[in-house]
């Protein structure tokens, strides 16, 4: 289908189209002509449920009570032309997570983080912009495109940590923005590709980053069917990781771009951060093993 993107785009912004069918339904209870007439008025109830269940489903219920133990994990795009040093690493240290995954992390960057941050462990992908820090030993790291590139920029980082004497293998992520169509089959093929390996990884899996789709993308909703992970962020109230970055064109755009997939640990609570100049929020999750 020639339009299939603009589509998919659109279904990206689901919540948003909740609205017509919320306010059709309101008309429809409000206006005694139409009250009476009972199919419309159960049509109407039909629809509301039909279109609003699936965010309902996603976002769930608040999660009160304080911080569960745990080991924490935090994904977190920067943004490339955030020039707030002091506020990205506020935000870090604010959650202080064991394990951290960065999203548009430059040279210069990366270089003030290791200076702010207090990690013993670290590693940034090449020919990208992805960065790993941790408290874990990395046993190893690798930039791997998984054969799926835009411009020859790879977006994938796969690294081996040893937490507690267990191996547990994290692949972060950052699939290309699907605002054109080239974009768009990349993120998709991108997507397909990282379920398929996530497959082929024995033990405990963290995937994590900005995936650049929401929950209720079909194809987001086929990586997540095929790599049978579990998203942390799953009826955990998490209505929003972008876009924070506020001008007058994407004031009133709130969608959940981050995600952090799991494989063989129990999510025991997942909230986002402050935003420290970026336009994303950061999405953490405390995590224990299974």
């Amino acid at each position: 289908m020639k339009f299939r993107w603009l589509l998919a785009l659109l279904v990206e912004l689901w919540p948003y189209w909740c609205v017509i069918p919320c306010l059709s339904f309101i008309l429809v209870v409000a206006i005694p002509k139409l009250r009476q007439q009972s199919a419309r008025l159960s049509i109407a109830t039909l629809i509301l449920i039909l279109i609003v269940a699936p965010v309902i489903n996603w976002v769930g219920l608040p999660q009160l009570g304080s911080t569960p133990d745990g080991m924490r994990v935090m994904a977190y795009n920067i943004w490339i032309d955030n020039p707030n040093t002091d506020a990205i690493a506020q935000s870090i240290q604010g959650e202080d997570p064991d394990i951290l995954f960065l999203s548009e992390v430059s040279k210069p960057m990366m270089a003030e983080l290791q200076s702010r941050l207090s990690y013993p462990h670290d590693y940034r992908t090449e020919g990208s912009n992805n960065a790993l820090f941790s408290r874990y030993p990395i046993l190893e790291a690798t930039t791997n495109d998984f054969g799926v590139t835009t411009k020859g920029r790879t977006f994938s980082l796969v690294a081996k940590l040893q937490v507690e004497g267990n191996p547990v293998t994290i692949i972060g992520i950052h699939p290309p923005v699907p605002i054109i169509p080239g974009f768009f089959h990349i993120r998709n093929r991108q997507l397909d590709t990282f379920a398929k390996a996530s497959q082929s990884i024995e033990g405990k899996l963290i995937v994590l980053g900005d995936f650049n789709a929401t929950p209720w993308s079909p194809y987001f909703q086929r990586f997540e069917r095929i790599s049978q992970l579990q998203n942390s962020g799953h009826r955990q109230w998490i209505w929003a990781t972008w876009y924070f970055n506020q001008t007058l064109t994407t004031r009133y755009i709130k969608i959940p771009l981050d995600h952090i997939e799991t494989r063989g640990f129990t999510v025991l609570k997942t909230w986002t951060g402050q935003t420290g100049g970026s336009d994303h929020k950061p999405i953490v999750t405390v995590l224990e093993p299974t």
